[in-house]
């Protein structure tokens, strides 16, 4: 019988999990995050309101492994593309942007801190410091995917303002424990935990491209996921053996797992697995198991809850302002909405202050409260002010050499929306400069040495033109080994060079000839398309909720043309009924405003 009842509770949570999305779509209360409602519910079948659900084993193993899953997927959605530094763009980067910030935040908590020292309600103003500077990552990642806005530069920096602000407690917290024990050799062990971190990475970019892998993510998936579940558990043993918080091993195996770049199908597959059924667990059980009769009893709790809530505001809210810089208004009081919201490690430190007696029983149920608060009201808020989607940021594009083709071509790309910048050392170009509505750079010289003075690196592509094949290589060689990430080489031979480091790509004008020579032969009406005012434009399939269907279900298409489909290493010729998948790349003709309309459906 009391299998029959852990079976009940499950059977209740999963499905409440399942009806509340369909029920806040249907009322429209798109305001309310799904966490929030999730965290809500379980509060008013939990042991405040009907004790309907029981925090029996079942529910309790799986709202733990929910929580640890939570912060792989925390880790797994960096992008660490959106490191890279531009020094000439006016875009944000999202790591000096959230780094910046936690400085902040570090320092207004250390006030606040020390305040609530002189107050007497805790006898150590550090320990109150890094409790009041957490963020729940458990909350801001869920809320940032329902909005579609996880992987834009302004989604980024408050994952990652949330990340380091996480990331940095759970081990200054570490290390306090340890210096309050005397027990240096926990600070030591946590080192040990990332030289492991290290060496796992080492290898795992090692085999990426090795046979053996590209044949597992490619026949059996399956295989790819059991692998990463034993490097969560692996790590998330290893983080507790060395006396850190198990959630700390999770993520780690999370940014593991992303520095390799998995494919967007695994991506979506692990993802899907989390939040269809092991997080909405843990956020049930967040509210099912909080005793909120006993705090709302304690009448000491209630008089410093106010203050409690005034720190976790204001320790995010005002350094959140300095988003100015690079954020809108109407995003910038968003991000400052959201980031306050506290839980997880808030109630892990608070019991850790607990047994250590910096804090009382009062001020721990006070903390308790106070973050419970925060993860329903600020949610609200951002949800309520957040943009929907941030502006694309625009593909900056070095083009290295000039000639009337090549100028054609800048002046498209520029249309098309890229940043482009020209580099020639054909002075000519100079008294034409301003009839150009690109960049254009002239140098003494085209080589790896006059183009290291300018951005060029920076640039999310190089393509090299000049009529010098040997200069091509040279060039296209340099800004590889520089970890420039798509290079395109221009040769005439229709060979490619041994020479030429693997990676970049090749330009052959002989085989390019032959091809739409031959094409035009053979497809007398390609020739008029040719003609036309469309042009063709990648576009990549994002969004979860078109993967699976046909080509003639996207109403969002209209009469753009889908030419080809590019799906890991196939190229597939498509008709009405062929299948999208996640992940897939979409070779489409139409035009530009067509074309933007298209991509916001897709991302």
């Amino acid at each position: 019988m009391e299998e029959h009842h852990s079976l009940y509770s499950l059977m209740i949570v999963v499905t409440l999990a399942f009806l509340i999305p369909i029920i806040l779509d249907r009322l429209r209360w798109r305001f309310l995050p799904v966490v929030v409602v999730e965290i809500l519910a379980g509060i008013i079948l939990g042991k405040s309101g009907l004790g309907i659900i029981d925090n029996d084993e079942w529910l309790s193993i799986l709202s733990m492994l929910g929580f640890i899953y939570l912060m792989f997927l925390s880790g797994l959605e960096i992008d660490f593309e959106s490191f890279k530094v531009r020094k000439q763009s006016i875009e944000a980067n999202p790591l000096k942007v959230s780094t910046i910030t936690f400085v902040f935040i570090l320092a207004i908590s250390a006030i606040f801190g020390f305040i609530f020292q002189w107050l007497g309600f805790v006898s150590d103003g550090l320990f109150m410091t890094l409790i009041i500077s957490t963020i729940s990552l458990s909350i801001v990642v869920p809320i940032l995917k329902d909005k579609g806005i996880m992987n834009t530069p302004y989604g980024q920096s408050i994952l990652l303002t949330a990340v380091i602000s996480d990331f940095a407690t759970m081990i200054l917290l570490a290390v306090y424990v340890a210096l309050q024990a005397d027990n240096m050799a926990k600070p030591l062990l946590l080192l040990i935990l990332f030289v492991v971190v290290f060496f796992f990475y080492r290898f795992m970019m090692r085999f990426k491209k090795g046979k053996i892998i590209e044949r597992i993510s490619r026949e059996s998936v399956q295989l790819g996921t059991r692998g990463v579940f034993a490097l969560i558990l692996f790590f998330v043993v290893l983080s507790e053996e060395v006396g850190a918080e198990s959630i700390l091993g999770a993520f780690l195996a999370g940014v593991l797992v992303s520095l390799v770049s998995p494919k967007k199908e695994f991506t979506h597959q692990l993802t899907s697995f989390g939040f269809g059924f092991l997080i909405p667990i843990f956020f049930f059980m967040v509210g099912a198991t909080l005793e909120l009769r006993e705090l709302f009893m304690d009448k000491g709790a209630m008089i410093i809850i106010p203050l409690i809530l005034l720190s976790y505001f204001s320790s995010k809210f005002f350094p959140i302002l300095l988003w100015k810089k690079w954020f809108t208004w109407k995003e910038t009081l968003a991000a400052g909405y959201l980031l306050p919201s506290t839980l997880s490690l808030v109630i892990a430190g608070s019991a850790i202050g607990l047994d250590l007696e910096i804090i009382t029983p009062t001020v721990q149920a006070a903390l308790i409260l106070s973050a419970v608060i925060s993860t329903i009201i600020f949610p609200i808020l951002f949800q309520k002010s957040a943009p929907e989607q941030t502006k694309q940021v625009s593909k900056i594009i070095a083009l290295i050499g000039a000639n009337t083709i090549n100028l054609a071509l800048a002046k498209q790309l520029h249309q098309d929306g890229y940043d482009v910048t020209m580099f020639t050392s054909d002075e000519t170009l100079l008294s034409q400069e301003r009839h150009y509505p690109f960049h254009s750079r002239v140098l003494s010289k085209l080589s790896p040495e006059t183009l290291t003075e300018h951005p060029v690196l920076e640039s999310d592509y190089v393509v090299v033109l000049t009529s010098d094949e040997k200069l091509n290589m040279e060039i296209s060689n340099w800004a590889k080994l520089s970890h420039v990430k798509n290079v395109i080489c221009r040769i005439d031979s229709e060979e490619r060079p041994t020479d030429l480091v693997e990676g970049v790509q090749v330009f052959s004008t002989f085989t390019s000839n032959r091809i739409l020579l031959q094409a035009l032969i053979e497809h007398p009406s390609l020739f008029r398309f040719l003609q036309t005012d469309q042009t063709m434009h990648e576009v990549h399939l994002d969004n979860s909720s078109v993967d699976g269907l046909v080509i003639k279900d996207l109403s969002f298409l209209r009469d753009a043309l889908v030419i080809r489909i590019f799906r890991d290493n196939d190229m597939i010729i498509p008709h009405g009924d062929t299948q999208v998948r996640l992940g897939d790349t979409l070779l489409i003709s139409a035009d530009r405003e067509q074309i933007e309309a298209i991509r916001k459906e897709c991302s």
